[in-house]
C-alpha cells in the first residue's frame, strides 16, 4: 500500500519533478552569531588579540613559537606574549584600549627602545612596533626577519567583523 502511494504521489507531479522526502531535505537556520562567527574562531573586533598576532606572524612566513613565560619591563604596565622565531623574539604587549598603550610608549625613545634618557641593554638589536592596542618589541640580529615582523603587526589592524 505504502509503495502505491508513493508511485500515485510521483505520477501526480508528472514525469519532469522528483518527490524528495522530507527526511533528505537540509533545513539551513541562520542566526546572528552563526554570523557573526569568523571561521578562524579568532574574533575580529578591530583590537588586537593573541591570535590574532600568531595568525599575522604565521601568514608572514614566521614560524612562530610562543613561550609561557610573559615578558616583563618595568616601562611597560601590561605583560607581554613571548614569539620565538628560529631567528628572532617577538615581544606582543596587548593593551585593553589604543590609548592604554600609547601611556605606555608614547614616552618611549622608539630609536633606543627604552624610556627618554634611559638606555636598556638588548640581548639583541630591538625595534618597536605599535598599531592601535598593540606594542610589539621585536629582538634580532637579522634585519630582514626584523622586518618581517614590523611589517606584519604593523600593516594595520585586524578588520572588523561586518554587520
Amino acid at each position: 500500500v505504502v509503495a502505491l502511494c508513493a508511485c500515485q504521489r510521483a505520477a501526480d507531479h508528472g514525469p519532469d519533478t522528483a518527490v524528495v522526502p522530507p527526511a533528505a531535505v537540509p533545513v539551513v537556520v541562520a542566526t546572528d552569531s552563526a554570523v557573526a562567527a569568523p571561521v578562524t574562531g579568532c574574533p575580529e573586533s578591530g583590537l588586537w588579540r593573541q591570535c590574532s598576532v600568531e595568525r599575522r606572524l604565521e601568514r608572514a612566513g614566521l614560524a612562530v613559537r610562543r613561550r609561557e613565560e610573559p615578558a616583563r619591563h618595568d616601562f611597560m604596565s601590561v605583560n607581554g606574549l613571548v614569539f620565538e622565531t628560529s631567528r628572532s623574539e617577538v615581544q606582543v604587549f596587548l593593551y585593553a584600549t589604543a590609548a592604554d598603550r600609547a601611556r605606555d610608549t608614547d614616552g618611549l625613545d622608539t630609536v633606543a627602545v627604552a624610556p627618554r634618557g634611559q638606555h636598556i641593554v638588548w640581548k639583541r638589536p630591538a625595534t618597536l612596533v605599535t598599531s592601535n592596542n598593540l606594542a610589539a618589541i621585536i629582538l634580532s640580529l637579522n634585519g630582514r626577519q626584523a622586518e618581517r615582523s614590523a611589517l606584519a603587526l604593523g600593516a594595520g589592524l585586524p578588520s572588523a567583523a561586518p554587520r
